[in-house]
């Protein structure tokens, strides 16, 4: 088990090493003179990416964050430690799939436990031996650093509440064990049985016959009607890259946004409309024939990516015979909503296409900004892609820093724009695994 750790620990440090030299390819000029216009996007950071970088940059310890991140099944040997607990334990957290999802992972480099601790409090908080204010301090966690959950315990009132938590977590390369008080962050978990449920959802509308998707990349389309000055609807879907979708065979009629990619399926013809069913709105609406290329199908299943914007994490999945393969698990960002920036929205899509790069514009500007590596668009501009490369600027001219590997913000909250990132290794092991033409893409709350 020792030997487990310390190989895990050596190969994150590796990879925090890797970023580290990107520094040296700072002089590689860019030529930007024959990008395919297929590959600019608008800005894709719903935050200045600099934010971010500076945010990782100044953590006292890089590694210390990822290093807290081993899989639950190493943590088991604090728990058989006969470790005395002063609180009452009220819940343990486990690593255990649900009945139809195998553990069959390819991808381990940032194994975090199923159930995990983020720390909110921006000053940081003291990890104590007991759930009380006066337990000795083991050592302190930063702000937004992630640690795995062991136990949730009824200790000492503090800040009004008895609430503390067992966490496992690393001093000086040992792997240890202490108490965080419930005001220092906030639970999160890969919500498997929320994602096998959506997964078992779609392969269950393939079976009952192939799926269309909605087609209006960068409204190639057409653009549809507005709904007054906002650029979103109601319901938070985005007018551009969507299709109107009727209560009526009748463009007089009530509407609301489908975004390109989202998955339906052709009832009827009505005139100029294609009647169809929404699986992801439960309903069914006229859409204009424009914005559905009948010849497009999803005939079957064979990967799907669920990511879980409340938690900011996701899960890969290879469809078996009787159930999901899990192949990765991993931390994610997904879109803010803001001035400039949207929402990744709710919804299941076809995997549409895949970019070993495409381009971003800067903020409210015509100009290439950067780039995001190792993409798959399953939405309009939107994207599951590694970390955005900010170009640097020197005597007006752009230079490619290289690719990073690693942000602190990744898996803490909404922070893109539309796109979902993830870890860039990570993100190219999609790029190489996802199967275009039988893939999709969910995002769920």
């Amino acid at each position: 088990m020792k030997s487990k750790i310390i190989i895990l620990i050596l190969l994150m440090i590796s990879l925090a090493g890797c970023t580290n030299n990107n520094e040296e390819r700072y002089r590689d000029e860019v030529d930007l003179n024959n990008v395919d216009k297929e590959d600019i996007e608008e800005n894709i950071n719903g935050y200045d990416i600099g934010e971010d970088e500076n945010i990782t940059d100044d953590m006292t310890d890089k590694n210390r964050n990822i290093l807290a991140q081993l899989n639950q099944r190493l943590n088991t040997q604090i728990l058989d430690t006969g470790y005395v607990n002063d609180g009452t334990i009220l819940e343990e957290y486990q690593s255990n799939l649900p009945e139809g999802i195998k553990d069959k992972g390819k991808y381990s480099y940032y194994d975090i436990g199923y159930n995990y601790y983020l720390i909110t409090d921006e000053e940081g908080f003291e990890v104590r031996d007991h759930p009380s204010e006066n337990g000795g301090i083991l050592g302190r966690l930063n702000y937004l650093d992630k640690v795995s959950l062991l136990e949730r315990v009824q200790g000492e009132v503090y800040n009004d509440s008895d609430i503390w938590y067992r966490v496992a977590f690393f001093i000086e390369d040992e792997l240890k064990s202490g108490y965080l008080h419930s005001a220092s962050g906030v639970l999160r978990s890969y919500r498997f049985n929320e994602m096998y449920g959506e997964a078992r959802k779609l392969i269950h509308e393939l079976a009952q016959g192939e799926l269309n998707y909605i087609r209006n990349y960068k409204n190639l389309n057409g653009a549809p009607p507005k709904k007054g000055d906002s650029l979103v609807d109601e319901h938070g879907y985005r007018a551009y890259h969507s299709a109107p979708g009727y209560t009526e065979a009748d463009t007089n009629s009530e509407f609301r946004y489908i975004p390109d990619g989202m998955l339906v399926r052709i009832l009827n013809e009505v005139n100029d409309f294609y009647y169809v069913d929404v699986p992801t709105f439960g309903s069914n609406f006229y859409v204009p024939k424009q914005y559905i290329d009948t010849n497009d199908i999803l005939h079957q299943l064979n990967h799907v990516i669920v990511v879980d914007r409340g938690m900011q994490n996701q899960a890969a999945f290879e469809i078996a015979e009787n159930g999901l393969n899990l192949i990765s698990h991993t931390l994610a960002t997904t879109g803010v909503a803001g001035e400039r920036s949207y929402e990744t929205t709710l919804g299941s899509y076809k995997a549409l296409e895949k970019k070993e790069r495409f381009y971003y514009l800067g903020s409210g500007v015509d100009k290439i900004a950067g780039y995001a590596p190792f993409a798959i668009r399953f939405t309009g501009g939107a994207y599951i892609h590694g970390i955005p490369v900010a170009y640097h600027t020197e005597n007006e001219e752009q230079y490619d820093p290289g690719t990073i590997e690693y942000l602190e913000t990744i898996g803490t909250f909404p922070r893109s724009s539309m796109c979902v990132r993830n870890y860039t290794s990570h993100a190219e092991f999609l790029y190489n695994w996802m199967d275009i033409d039988n893939g999709a893409v969910i995002v769920i709350e």
